[in-house]
């Protein structure tokens, strides 16, 4: 059963102008440790920024919380199975919330163009 959806879209060059603006600590900010790997590897860090911002967005509507304790920007990765269908990783103290309030699985869907990207994620309960 479906306990919340959530949305996102992000302008790209708006995280190009904050990374410009706030360099690494941009990337600090919203990534969590396990994302750096990633994050070195790409071409793109203001895309890659972006859609991890959305992703991180749209999960935290769709759990109803906004970011606040335990959601946060590193608490929650982004990652991609071997077929490159994203999905989610949580810390260990988010997931015990998520298991507390029923939460059982999300599921994200990201699209992005040059200009935009945008993040939906499901949250299912039992």
């Amino acid at each position: 059963m479906i306990f919340g959806i959530g949305t996102d879209i992000v302008a790209v060059k708006r995280m190009d102008d904050l990374h410009e603006r706030y360099g690494g600590k941009l990337a600090e900010r919203l990534l969590a440790p396990e994302e750096w790997g990633d994050y070195a590897e790409a071409t793109n860090k203001e895309h890659f920024l972006a859609k991890r911002f959305a992703a991180k967005e749209a999960f935290a509507k769709a759990v109803g919380t906004g970011m606040r304790a335990p959601v946060s920007f590193g608490t929650i990765v982004v990652v991609h199975n071997k077929e490159g269908k994203p999905g989610f990783v949580h810390a260990p103290e988010l997931s015990a919330w998520l298991r507390a309030k029923g939460i059982v699985s999300t599921h994200l869907s990201l699209s992005d163009e040059l200009e935009y990207v945008v993040a939906f994620v499901v949250a299912e309960h039992e």
